[in-house]
């Protein structure tokens, strides 16, 4: 009888083989007699055991293969190959200083002349980088090469390189020798000679406006500080930049932009924000690490909207001196005002800093049509859909309806330090709206500044990030921009907070 699993039963098997070999099959030769024999001769346990020794089997011979290519002298770095035992040693092909061989510059070159040796000559590039090197005047003889290009050749000098120890153009050792000028020349740069720039500008400013706000420029006075509050694409890029128009202040642009793209609301984020907004406040970058990194690779968005510290720095060419923890420590404490913008911090992490009148700070929250700056966030840029913080309507109405709140009780505790202002005002009646921002703010509105809002909310030009453009045609562009079921999804998830803002409904 046949078992479970096998097609031939040994018995069976042997009885088979036998009359096909009595028989003389035709197709019953020795191999597949053998193969058969190993196949179906064999209980299952003997073939499983097979199948394991011919798997260790070809195992070894792998090895073993691998074992005797390792030994092979091309696959050995310390065997040399037998192609390589005529070389000459590296050194050979070393040319030195004072004596040359042009030789080893080309295979096809006989007969080539020994070069005479270099004269002592003065030049610029002798004393540069301390590099000594030898320029040759004279014609080099060049076989093989037409006229034309013998004769630009001898029209150049060929100067050796000490270092290298390979001859190269004349050229090259001069402007290596102009690039490490310069280089020298930076690293005498200082943090003291770049916060010496700032000191001087500082100085100037407090000459010209003391007698206009004496309150903010007395020495020893107690700064100045300012929370601008807001969300994502809602104009707060426009007003920080009206504000920093000021000679007085420095400003801290996002400082919280190391976070990603989301709003800091509560739990550890809320306490590392608020520790860090204290110290910023203060002048004390110290300790700072990842507001400093983050700055130092990010040295435009961060640093260049600091008015004053950026010139200050780029008048030199050393950026880097911005996102220096000591520069900016002594930089700080320079101005007497000092702004932070932020589109991440929500507005209840502010009252902290209202209730400390040691720190005489003041909160400047701009909100904005939900429905419009959703539309702005859209159309301008595409990094938002990446958080939902950003992307979603009900996430944002929900941040604005606790803000709004929040809003309300700040202005009944803290009225003299906490003001509220519209997009749609600030955009529609910029010079107004402005000019007693910084009465509330107890800033002069001088006549550049004025000068400065008018041309940067009466031009033309149309990009997301830019502050100079036609500000009231963009209050009601959100019509256009939106379809009408995303106005109806918006409308849906911010009506409260549109009808509390005083907006209409579509």
């Amino acid at each position: 009888m046949s078992t479970s699993g096998d097609k031939f039963p040994y018995i069976e098997f042997r009885h088979m083989e036998r009359n096909y070999m009595r028989r003389g099959h035709p197709l019953w030769n020795q191999t597949k007699l053998v193969m058969r024999r190993l196949q179906y001769g064999l209980a299952p346990r003997s073939r499983h055991l097979l199948r394991i020794g011919l798997i260790v089997l070809g195992s070894a011979l792998l090895l073993l293969a691998i074992f005797l290519l390792a030994r092979l002298p091309q696959f050995r770095p310390d065997v040399k190959h037998p192609a390589m035992y005529n070389l000459p040693p590296d050194d050979a092909f070393r040319p030195q200083l004072r004596r040359h061989h042009v030789s080893f510059l080309a295979s096809d070159m006989e007969d080539v002349p020994e070069l005479p040796p270099l004269p002592q000559v003065d030049h610029p590039d002798v004393v540069a980088g301390g590099d000594v090197i030898g320029v040759h005047k004279e014609p080099i003889p060049l076989p093989n090469v037409n006229a034309d290009l013998r004769a630009l050749a001898n029209r150049r000098g060929v100067a050796f390189h000490q270092a290298l120890g390979v001859p190269v153009d004349e050229s090259f050792l001069r402007m290596e020798a102009s690039r490490r000028m310069k280089l020298r020349a930076l690293s005498n740069v200082t943090v003291e000679s770049v916060l010496q720039i700032v000191r001087k500008t500082v100085e100037a400013e407090r000459k010209q406006m003391i007698n206009k706000e004496k309150d903010i420029w007395a020495e020893g006075g107690t700064p100045l500080r300012i929370l601008l509050v807001s969300t994502w694409r809602s104009g707060s890029t426009f007003l920080g930049q009206v504000l920093q128009q000021h000679p007085g202040v420095f400003q801290h642009y996002e400082p919280f932009s190391y976070f990603g793209i989301r709003q800091i609301r509560s739990g550890s984020d809320a306490f590392q924000s608020q520790q860090l907004l204290h110290r910023l406040l203060e002048c004390r970058f110290a300790g700072q690490d990842e507001y400093l990194e983050y700055t130092a690779k990010n040295p435009v968005d961060m640093s260049g909207h600091n008015k004053r510290i950026w010139n200050a720095c780029n008048s030199v060419k050393r950026i880097d001196i911005c996102s220096n923890a000591t520069f900016l420590t002594e930089a700080c404490n320079m101005f007497p005002i000092q702004l932070v913008k932020t589109v991440r911090l929500r507005l209840n992490l502010t009252q902290l800093f209202l209730g400390e009148t040691r720190l005489n700070a003041k909160v400047v929250f701009l909100v904005r049509d939900p429905r419009a700056t959703m539309s702005s966030r859209r159309s301008t840029v595409d990094w938002c859909d990446s958080g939902q913080d950003c992307s979603s309507p009900a996430i944002l109405c929900s941040d604005l309806k606790a803000d709004l709140k929040v809003a309300g009780a700040l202005e009944l505790l803290y009225p003299k330090s906490f003001t509220m202002i519209k997009y749609e005002d600030l955009a529609n009646n910029p010079q107004n709206v402005i000019k007693k921002l910084l009465q509330f703010l107890g800033m002069e509105y001088s006549k550049e500044l004025s000068k400065f809002v008018r041309q940067h909310t009466e031009s033309e030009l149309d990009k997301p990030w830019s502050i100079a453009r036609k500000s009231a045609a963009r209050v009601s562009r959100w019509k256009e921009q939106l379809l009408k079921e995303e106005i109806e999804n918006i409308e849906d998830s911010c009506k409260s907070v549109i009808e509390k803002l005083g907006y209409e409904m579509s």
